[in-house]
């Protein structure tokens, strides 16, 4: 017995593994394929998943090669399981509002459970189609507050890459869309993982020193010249303006430089602080690499000017996905800017340097801050008008960061930051709010924001100062204050504002280290019977009736 077998969960025992992929097999005809319906299902689900997800920023496929595996029965029913419960976020579904997240865990227990009972003989080696759907299941997990499960998930993609050596430069024995996919899947994970470590004490788990794999080009075939690496797009002996990393390798190239934003400002062993002002200091190259990846993003145009052109119909095709990587390369240069001048990260960094600390240079990082916390709630906010989904959910963490910088000044003696914030901020907790149904963790960051605005003229006081006094603080207050730039503690629906919250229903939450909410008797899908449901299967029922379909765009069709 491996060892999947023997750490399934107790939610899914080996032997009901194999009633789903039997239930499945059912549905097979002579030849393996599945049934005309269950196939329409899948469809379904995969083309709302290209439509609303794919490349938004994550390109976990290459969509030629997926449906051609699609269409020839290649593609595993964990990884099937994974792409269905993605595509059930976006359903506009009302009858799906209140058991969606239910629905969605349900799919994502199972998936991992496939995944868990695989057992170690050849033929279920790692393999492209486990890293996407790891992949895909940390996503869900993230966004569902289960952040051990997500850790866990994401530790073994980003292994199972390396052990298929995704590192490395694609073999050309490889298809040139095959190539493509690899190149893109790497990335993406690579972006995912730099995401989720937007934490204090949560080390990347994949080192730029070890990617050796070009960036993705921008027509999304491979390079035939010598391809822009992560190294020669950020090393500064060797860096030209020259380079053309395309958009997606501009994504890449800014997430990296948010790791080290991270390891700088969260990550810094007490006592081995630099003096930032000073141009050779880690704090002044961040911010050179920053505006020399910005003049390369420049070149593609402004990303608002592209969300004027190209807002979203439903038909937006690669310009659609073009902007919206345009969205997320200013989004993480602005969040970047966000985290090196944060009052608190910043005020805890050169409280040992006091009173050497230019008074001059501190006025202008407070300024900078403002001005990059309003451009990017100005930019998310705008991009979600145009029809640009919040995706990825890190989006909220990021109008978070942006809300708490604003709250702050919002309580600034200085009219005109005043003035500003107030309105910023409204726009801030009204985007939390409208992405919540989409986002389960968007509620966690929309509730945390409000309570850090009803304490941020304390913490107002003690921050904008000229010599910010970070010791006047409590211990509440500098958890409080920790917290809301820390993704991983917004991904707790056991938050630190919970105590301050005495209205607040803990049960409303799923359980850290749960699958999901759902109990038996729920009203949520049963795997065991794989597409039955009445909320999500065309098929008629055992007594013959109509069934409402998914309709995972629009209003609710009858099945004649």
């Amino acid at each position: 017995m491996s060892w999947r077998s023997r750490n399934l969960p107790k939610t899914c025992s080996k032997s009901s593994t194999n009633q789903i992929e039997s239930s499945t097999a059912a549905k097979m005809d002579t030849q393996g394929r599945l049934s005309p319906r269950t196939d329409a299902i899948i469809q379904q689900a995969c083309d709302v998943y290209f439509r609303h997800s794919h490349n938004k920023p994550y390109a976990f496929f290459n969509e030629e090669v997926f449906h051609r595996r699609l269409a020839l029965n290649q593609i595993p029913l964990y990884l099937r399981l994974a792409v269905i419960a993605t595509a059930a976020r976006y359903t506009s579904l009302s009858q799906w509002k209140e058991r969606k997240q239910r629905t969605i865990d349900e799919y994502v227990r199972y998936s991992w459970s496939l995944i868990l009972a695989m057992p170690d003989t050849p033929e279920n080696t790692a393999n492209v189609a486990l890293v996407q759907a790891l992949a895909l299941l940390a996503i869900l997990d993230t966004t569902a507050g289960r952040r051990r499960s997500a850790w866990l998930k994401i530790g073994m993609a980003v292994r199972i890459s390396q052990d298929l050596r995704m590192t490395l430069e694609p073999t050309l024995e490889l298809s040139v869309a095959e190539r493509d996919e690899r190149r893109r899947l790497f990335w993406s994970l690579f972006l995912l993982d730099r995401f989720i470590c937007c934490s204090f004490h949560r080390p990347s788990a994949i080192k730029d020193a070890d990617c050796h794999l070009g960036l993705p080009a921008d027509d999304g075939l491979d390079m035939l010249s010598l391809p822009v690496t992560l190294k020669s797009l950020l090393d500064k002996r060797t860096r030209s303006r020259s380079l053309q990393p395309g958009i997606f390798g501009l994504s890449v190239g800014l997430s990296a430089v948010l790791g080290h934003t991270i390891d700088e400002m969260m990550n810094k062993e007490p006592g081995m602080e630099d003096e930032p002002w000073l141009p050779d200091s880690p704090y002044s190259s961040i911010n050179r690499d920053l505006e020399f990846l910005r003049e390369l993003a420049s070149r593609h145009g402004s990303v608002l000017t592209a969300l004027r052109q190209h807002p979203l119909d439903g038909t937006q095709g690669r310009d659609g996905e073009r902007t919206a990587q345009m969205v997320l390369i200013y989004t993480l240069y602005h969040l970047n800017h966000c985290l090196l001048s944060h009052p608190l990260l910043l005020g805890s960094k050169i409280e040992l340097l006091q009173p050497k600390v230019p008074l001059s240079w501190m006025k202008e990082a407070q300024a900078r801050c403002f001005t990059h916390a309003r451009s990017l709630t100005t930019l998310l906010i705008n991009a979600k008008a145009a029809g640009y989904m919040p995706v990825p959910s890190f989006y909220s963490y990021c109008i978070l960061v942006a809300g708490t910088i604003l709250a702050l000044h919002a309580c600034s003696d200085e009219v005109v930051p005043h003035q500003e914030s107030e309105g910023y901020l409204q726009s801030s907790l009204t985007y939390l709010g409208e992405v919540s149904e989409l986002w389960e963790n968007a509620h966690i960051m929309a509730t945390a924001l409000r309570s850090f605005i009803a304490r941020s003229a304390r913490y107002s006081d003690i921050l904008l100062q000229d010599q910010p006094h970070i010791q006047s603080l409590g211990h509440e207050e500098f958890i409080i204050l920790r917290s809301v730039i820390d993704y991983w503690a917004m991904m707790d629906p056991r938050d630190p504002f919970s105590s301050l919250n005495p209205n607040r229903d803990p049960s409303a939450i799923s359980p850290e280290g749960s699958s999901g909410s759902s109990k038996p008797g729920d009203d949520t899908i049963n795997p065991h019977t794989l597409f039955q449901h009445a909320g999500l299967s065309p098929m008629p029922s055992e007594h013959g009736e109509s069934l409402i379909q998914w309709d995972w765009d629009g209003e609710s069709t009858m099945d004649a």
